[in-house]
């Protein structure tokens, strides 16, 4: 709820920032929550702080999925195609898919994004990291990838 009152009244805010307000208002919800049945139920430290950590690693899983949920539609390229072509009265043929989609263009695009954002920073013609807010959010996916998979698909 933080997360869509926040994106949709604090437009500067962003859509990763609003995540990242939402994750994190959640989070302290589950604090408190566990601070209220640590000061309630007087279950032991041990016990409460198990607790704590296996809750933490569900809203943290699940806020996980929030994420790519939320984002699917604005980044995969397949949804993006299937809404092109719904959209598009005609039809498109290959041709036009392949020009909208041009690899180069979409590169070209997200680094763009990623140097207005300030994530990357362009100087003496390369890139280089900026605000590493997203690379740290990957580094956190990879490793629940592993925890959870056994296993990771990327290294970041």
């Amino acid at each position: 709820m933080i997360q869509v009152v926040s994106y949709r009244i604090i437009s500067r805010l962003g859509l990763l920032k609003s995540e990242l307000l939402g994750f994190a208002a959640g989070v302290l919800g589950v604090l408190l929550i566990e601070a209220f049945y640590f000061l309630d139920f007087q279950i032991s430290l041990a016990d409460s702080l198990s607790i704590l950590v296996v809750n933490l690693v569900i809203y943290s899983s699940l806020g996980y999925c929030y994420y790519n949920f939320i984002n699917l539609g604005v980044t995969a390229r397949r949804i993006r195609i299937l809404r092109e072509i719904y959209y598009s009265k005609k039809g498109l043929s290959l041709e036009e898919i392949i020009e909208r989609y041009n690899a180069k263009d979409i590169v070209e695009m997200r680094i763009n994004r990623l140097v207005n954002s300030g994530q990357v920073v362009y100087k003496e013609e390369k890139y280089y990291i900026g605000k590493p807010i997203v690379l740290i959010i990957a580094k956190i996916i990879v490793t629940m990838k592993l925890i959870v998979l056994g296993k990771k698909s990327e290294q970041v």
